[in-house]
């Protein structure tokens, strides 16, 4: 596999990166999807044209409309990194804006369904432009990103077309967090070790083949287990040793010494994977006392969310060069979308408030993306 300075890889002096339209992109639809949703807390049941409910509207665009977004732009820039391969052009990368965009349009105005299968067809698009990199620098460390991303599209299209929606639900989410598991095992601990030797420190993170091996076994059988039998003893029993696994891998990276902000979010981010994994072993073990969207919500705000913004941070200073600037706008985004995780999951333990927790939840998750695009507005906006 190439190294990161090979003559191929992007190159950000010679074109504009390709993560930039699409974060912005996504930081929008995130704030929108929210936004939209916030009022069915007050009894609206259906939004825009189509008649969308308020539980599928914001589903849906987490899902289909945000991650792809975050996901095209982060490998788009980041795979000629790890594969040596020349990035896409920057027609490609306008065209597949454009298809984004005229799936969430008619998402909205025209067709639900249409508009799934239009953001399936951008997923398969990133798929082929992934597996072509993968294959041509025969670089098979990347064929598992290439696998996961088949299994997202495959989820997406079965939503589409209302086939099996619970499972394509459970599908998607399980291969989002399987991806999430991949990048943050190479981002957070690089990122660390590189932010403590910025400050003139020393850090030795050891990574132990066995342990990523065996976290990366149960972890998966853990997520297919729950994909095909959500409430299954077996299905718990492998979410619980997952968690126990995820603990040992991530207190490996030290994640205790970091100060700079969007490191620090990328160790909480994935440490809501791990505690994902033990609230549904919770909830199957033990269902009366704690709910499954526990654990969704877990996943979905508190990794999904977290990592979101952490991640794009990350990518964006790296290319701005100020790879450990710290902002106040930014921080104060992590924080909300924590507070948002943590008041959701409240929800679920409280339900007398349920109604003024979910909007809290849903307000601190507009603040959350809103403080990003505020944040780095100019590096988005000015270059997109």
């Amino acid at each position: 596999m190439a190294t990161d300075g090979s003559a191929l890889a992007f190159d950000a002096k010679r074109m504009p990166a390709p993560f930039r339209p699409f974060f912005l992109i996504a930081g929008l639809d995130a704030i929108v999807g929210a936004a939209v949703w916030l009022p069915s807390a007050f009894g609206i049941q259906a939004i825009g044209p189509t008649g969308i409910s308020p539980g599928d509207w914001h589903r849906d665009v987490l899902l289909f409309g945000m991650v792809p977004a975050i996901l095209t732009g982060f490998l788009l820039t980041a795979l000629p990194r790890w594969t040596g391969r020349r990035a896409v052009s920057p027609l490609t990368t306008r065209l597949l804006v454009a298809l984004w965009l005229c799936s969430r349009g008619t998402f909205l105005f025209l067709s639900h369904s249409a508009g799934l299968a239009l953001s399936a067809l951008l997923v398969l698009t990133l798929l082929l432009i992934a597996a072509g990199h993968v294959i041509a620098s025969r670089d098979r460390r990347n064929l598992k990103i290439v696998f996961l991303l088949l299994i997202f599209c495959g989820s997406n299209v079965l939503t589409a077309a209302s086939y099996q929606v619970e499972f394509a639900l459970r599908l998607a989410l399980a291969s989002i967090i399987g991806l999430l598991m991949i990048i943050g095992g190479r981002v957070v601990p690089a990122l660390t070790m590189a932010y403590v030797e910025s400050g003139g420190g020393r850090i030795f993170i050891g990574r132990s083949a066995v342990l990523e091996y065996a976290a990366a076994v149960v972890a998966a059988c853990a997520l297919g287990s729950w994909v095909v039998a959500p409430q299954a003893q077996l299905t718990g029993l492998a979410c619980a040793l997952a968690a126990c696994s995820q603990v040992m891998r991530v207190a490996r990276w030290k994640g205790w010494r970091m100060v700079a902000s969007s490191v620090l979010a990328l160790h909480i981010g994935y440490g809501w994977i791990t505690v994902g994994f033990g609230l549904l072993a919770i909830h199957i073990f033990a269902p009366a006392r704690l709910g499954q969207a526990a654990a969704v919500h877990a996943w979905t705000i508190g990794a999904i969310g977290t990592m979101a913004l952490a991640i794009m941070a990350s990518m964006i200073r790296r290319h701005s060069r100020r790879a450990f600037e710290t902002s106040v706008l930014a921080t104060g985004a992590f924080v909300a979308m924590t507070i948002c995780c943590l008041s959701r999951l409240l929800v679920e333990l409280l339900p007398v408030y349920g109604v003024a927790l979910t909007s809290l939840a849903g307000m601190l998750w507009v603040a959350a993306f809103g403080l990003f695009l505020v944040a780095f507005r100019r590096m988005l906006i000015l270059r997109a």
